[in-house]
């Protein structure tokens, strides 16, 4: 809510409530929000509001450096104009999640940001905690190597602007059991495809005395009207094992 600030600057009194329709969106979905304006005892001029959804998270960046930080995953903007005494708005605003958007888990955090374009203010802004869920047959997939007997230990996002899908999560598992000592790490990724999804899964592998570790990877298709149907620990189980 900007209410208080844009009061504190003495622009008139107006207030402006950036309101969302529901804070939990599925990648590839529509977030819907609401721009509510509320004149106050003079008019005044709110040129426009800036949404913008950003997502903070662990970010790989050239040379495999890694740090924490802001990616803007869609943005837009709404003009407003002339608010006059009084006067109530409402201006709708949609914006289209991406495919590959990064879900909210781990230590990943999505915002909508809103900023306001106000004649003589300091870019009053406010922010809203809004939860990225997987879709059904992501969800398979954490769940099913959960059940296969592996740990989420972290996420990292890698993003490239030159990439069609510029932004892939990594989810990084660890053993849980004794059975698969000789695995170090079990990482997941995925991207979008034409009805499912794509995982890359890969296996880093611990060496030994008498074998060599390092990674091996392999990609899975998984269309979403399957996903349902398949036993996807036992799927995973079996594509863990080959690559070990």
């Amino acid at each position: 809510m900007f209410g208080k600030v844009l009061t504190s600057l003495g622009i008139g009194g107006a207030t402006v409530d950036a309101v969302l329709e529901d804070d939990r969106v599925e990648v590839g979905g529509t977030l819907k929000a609401e721009i509510r304006v509320k004149g106050g005892t003079t008019a005044q001029e709110i040129r426009s509001a800036r949404l913008e959804l950003v997502t903070h998270c662990l970010v790989e960046g050239p040379g495999g450096a890694k740090a924490h930080g802001d990616i803007v995953l869609v943005s837009g903007e709404v003009a407003i104009g002339q608010v006059a005494p009084g006067e109530e708005l409402a201006i709708p605003v949609e914006m289209d999640v991406p495919a590959s958007a990064p879900i909210s888990i781990g230590s990943t955090r999505t915002h909508l940001r809103t900023r306001l374009d106000v004649p003589g203010a300091i870019d009053p802004k406010d922010s809203d905690l809004v939860e990225i869920v997987p879709n059904p047959t992501m969800t398979a997939v954490l769940d099913g190597i959960a059940q296969a007997g592996f740990r989420l230990v972290e996420t990292e996002v890698e993003y490239d602007p030159r990439r069609r899908a510029p932004f892939v999560q990594e989810f990084d598992f660890r053993p849980s059991g004794f059975g698969d000592l000789g695995i170090e790490e079990v990482e997941i990724s995925f991207a979008p495809a034409p009805g499912g999804v794509e995982v890359l899964l890969t296996v880093d592998n611990r060496g030994g005395l008498f074998f060599g570790g390092g990674e091996r990877a392999a990609r899975i298709r998984i269309a979403h009207a399957e996903a349902s149907r398949i036993d996807m620990a036992s799927e995973l189980r079996r594509a863990i094992d080959r690559l070990r």
